[in-house]
């Protein structure tokens, strides 16, 4: 059994987690699935790539500085492929330097979180920015209700 988070039409959603780090990717990869979302995990740019190009993907979350391939490097690779020109692309960084100042966010399509704030809240976000306004109104109730229904 398996919850995801849909759209209302009933499409899971897709997103791309792209992080060196896997004791950041792994834990994070699971609480996004654990909250519904279905996840796609890469530990470098040059993985993702590959996934982008075989996957459709509503959301990339990516680490800014990776070696071999980084996320600006890999959000640029986005930006270039006409299915992936409006997916919204999330950047995140565990603190705050020189290189994460040179992002170029698109407002309403980029976006960058410090990676450190828990993840429940990341998920917030996600679900508010995939979800606008129905984040509070349907996804959390429906998924609350979901819950009960496979607990009871």
């Amino acid at each position: 059994w398996l919850l995801h988070r849909t759209f209302l039409n009933g499409y899971a959603m897709n997103i791309l987690l792209v992080d060196d780090n896997v004791d950041y990717l792994f834990p994070m990869k699971e609480a996004l699935y654990s909250h519904g979302y279905t996840v796609y995990a890469a530990d470098d740019g040059t993985q993702a790539t590959k996934i982008i190009s075989a996957t459709t993907l509503d959301l990339i979350i990516s680490d800014i500085k990776m070696p071999n391939f980084d996320g600006m490097q890999l959000h640029q690779f986005v930006r270039e492929m006409k299915a992936y020109a409006k997916t919204k692309f999330i950047f995140i960084s565990g603190y705050h330097d020189l290189y994460s100042d040179k992002l170029n966010l698109s407002p309403g399509r980029d976006y960058f979180i410090d990676k450190t704030m828990a993840a429940d809240e990341i998920i917030k976000f996600i679900d508010r920015l995939m979800f606008g306004k129905y984040a509070e109104v349907w996804v959390w109730p429906h998924f609350q209700q979901q819950l009960v229904n496979y607990e009871g």
